[in-house]
């Protein structure tokens, strides 16, 4: 079954290697009996150290169980959603992954799951969603987990296990920087008001708005916990072209409060002040004030065509 390791490898991890491999390709099904301990040192004329480091982290990686006396032996296990998400982090853990680095990859794949929920939740699904929300503002003693479930709700609909083992493993990442970072409650106050923003998107069946809240919400958290974290938050304006998806329908995809006020670029907004066109934000939410100036400012002489202003969202 097993080839024999080769001088050029270190043991163990040819061991590993080939034994995930026959797991993976679906040579050993959840449950079948791969070989004893003593069968496998045989196969791969090995030391019965080299096989015991192999087979700790085989077992370590979810890929087999060890079961003892009659009839037992090295068995094939079922890799579960736990198990890949634990390899995933493990691995991660020594690639310096950032707060901006997992607001980057939510940024850009949360929008689209809320959308894609949207098409398909029904009214109870809205209302489980209401639910998760006000039981994790309740609990205070388990804050640090506030937020967890949403997502992880939000992302089932897609019905795409790559999708929703990424928010899984997201989710788990953000759950472990909530307990180091210990945000507070008015950071869980502002997720929970972002949390009845997107499920009122969901009743009303709005589409574009349900894109827009979930986009700010995921800027606001990685924004706080980057603060917190002491590193830089990932901002939208450092990739070329990547606000298409929400200025096209008139959108503004930053906080308030995050420097990035307007509805369009900063650059985009510099050249339109250039041509005199100003735009100002009113209040918290999503209206702007628009000023279309001519040769005079406005108070220097009465509105004519050249000159109007108007309220726009």
């Amino acid at each position: 079954m097993f080839k024999p390791a080769q001088k050029s490898h270190k043991v163990s991890h040819y061991v590993v290697d080939q034994v995930r491999d026959a797991i993976l390709k679906g040579e050993f099904k959840p449950g079948d009996r791969l070989a004893s301990q003593r069968e496998l040192i045989d196969q791969f004329q090995v030391s019965k150290a080299s096989m015991r480091e192999a087979l700790r982290v085989l077992e370590v990686m979810g890929l087999i169980e060890a079961r003892k006396g009659t009839g037992g032996g090295i068995f094939a296990a079922e890799v579960n959603m736990n198990t890949t998400v634990h390899s995933l982090t493990n691995f991660l853990h020594f690639k310096n992954v950032s707060v901006g680095d997992i607001t980057m990859l939510r940024y850009f794949l949360e929008p689209h799951l809320a959308e894609i929920a949207l098409s398909r939740m029904t009214k109870n699904d809205i209302r489980i969603l209401e639910t998760m929300t006000n039981d994790e503002v309740s609990t205070p003693a388990v804050k640090e987990k506030q937020g967890i479930g949403f997502h992880y709700y939000v992302a089932r609909f897609s019905e795409n296990p790559l999708l929703i083992l990424l928010m899984d493993f997201i989710e788990s990442l953000l759950a472990d920087l909530k307990v180091k970072l210990n945000p507070g409650p008015e950071f869980y106050d502002e997720v929970e008001q972002d949390h009845h923003r997107i499920i009122a998107c969901f009743r009303r069946k709005d589409g574009v708005s349900v894109k827009k809240e979930m986009a700010a919400h995921v800027l606001r958290v990685g924004s706080h916990l980057a603060t917190l974290a002491g590193s830089a938050p990932f901002s939208p304006s450092s990739f070329q072209g990547d606000h298409d998806l929400y200025t096209e329908a008139g959108l503004n995809i930053y906080p308030p409060g995050s420097g990035n006020e307007g509805p369009l670029p900063p650059a985009a907004q510099k050249s339109l002040q250039e041509l005199g066109v100003l735009l100002r934000h009113v209040g918290k939410r999503d209206l702007y004030f628009v000023q279309v100036k001519g040769e005079l400012h406005a108070q220097e002489r009465p509105r004519s065509k050249n000159s109007r202003e108007v309220f726009t969202t």
